[in-house]
């Protein structure tokens, strides 16, 4: 039985030009993309950064003790019920 695939060689396939050109074209169209998110995905990463970096956050030990009550009037959410 014969071999069906033809043996190894070095010599590596030849892209006619029109086709090469085309994917050099889509390989840099690619490039520039990359280049933009790349950007985009620093600018979050900064932002995100800054973000975490606020001091927004309460520490409940630090607060004052306020031994005072208040004394809250109960407000009815039926102000015209009959029910007393």
């Amino acid at each position: 039985m014969e071999n069906a695939n033809p043996p190894p060689t070095n010599n590596h396939p030849v892209l006619p030009a029109a086709l090469r050109a085309q994917a050099v074209q889509e390989l840099h169209e690619l490039q520039r993309i990359l280049v933009f998110v790349d950007s985009r995905l620093e600018s979050i990463e900064r932002f995100l950064n800054n973000f975490a970096n606020q001091p927004n956050e309460t520490n409940l030990n630090d607060l004052e003790s306020d031994d005072e009550s208040v004394e809250t009037p109960l407000v009815s959410p039926f102000p015209h019920s009959d029910n007393d």
